[in-house]
């Protein structure tokens, strides 16, 4: 029997930023574009990117405690930021190697995929229809669709509640997926050349990868 008739018992979910696609360049030029109004110094892309996680506004806090910057209000700087970064969320941005080819591979398997991120809904569906690879999704949590953000187990929920009750695999690449993936008893893979900030060995993956390459092979494993 032909691996694309057999059923299996997963759904498949992935983060956005530092897993399908690296934005860290047009995220640094919103950044960049802030503190110029601010009269403080640029930051590089590498420095930019370990600010990423948790949605903008913890990276705007983020950016301006890194300069000791003091505000009494942190959301006018988010405003001017996303005004900024949604005008230009592609520039430099590029998916990962073979993302596009996984995608393909995983629909073809007949899995319901979902996104789960922490980006909001404009920017982030505005760079899946920039790569062409918005189809391939049947479900979306972003960072503006509900309340709570990851690691809440409730993102995990909304991202699928279109899909029929399986278990699933979420891909991403930091901490926050991880504790994402715990709390809503997923199976963990890692994406290792994205934003994470930790060791590996101290966020204990169930599995880890660092090309795209090999991805299919290891979600066969576990699903089928």
């Amino acid at each position: 029997m032909k691996i694309t008739k057999m059923k299996h018992k997963y759904n498949i979910i992935f983060d956005l930023d530092g897993t399908l696609v690296h934005t860290a360049p047009a995220l640094t030029k919103a950044a960049n574009d802030l503190l110029r109004e601010l009269n403080l110094p640029a930051v590089s892309p590498s420095l930019y990117s370990t600010f990423i996680g948790g949605g903008i506004k913890k990276q705007v806090q983020r950016l301006l405690a890194h300069y000791g910057y003091s505000y009494s209000c942190i959301d006018k700087y988010v405003k001017r930021f996303k005004d900024f970064y949604y005008v230009d969320p592609y520039f430099k941005t590029y998916l990962f190697p073979s993302v596009k080819n996984i995608l393909i591979e995983l629909k073809s398997l007949n899995f319901n995929i979902a996104i789960c991120t922490q980006k909001n809904k404009e920017p982030a569906l505005k760079i899946l229809e920039y790569f062409e690879i918005r189809n391939f999704f049947a479900g979306f949590a972003f960072g503006d669709s509900l309340e709570v953000l990851k690691p809440d187990p409730l993102m995990v929920k909304y991202a699928t509640k279109s899909f029929i009750p399986k278990k699933n695999i979420y891909i991403g690449d930091s901490k926050t997926d991880l504790q994402t993936s715990r709390n809503s008893d997923s199976i963990f893979i890692l994406f290792t050349e994205g934003y994470r900030k930790e060791n590996i060995s101290e966020l204990r993956p169930d599995y880890y990868f660092s090309d795209y390459n090999k991805l299919l092979e290891l979600i066969k494993k576990i699903a089928f």
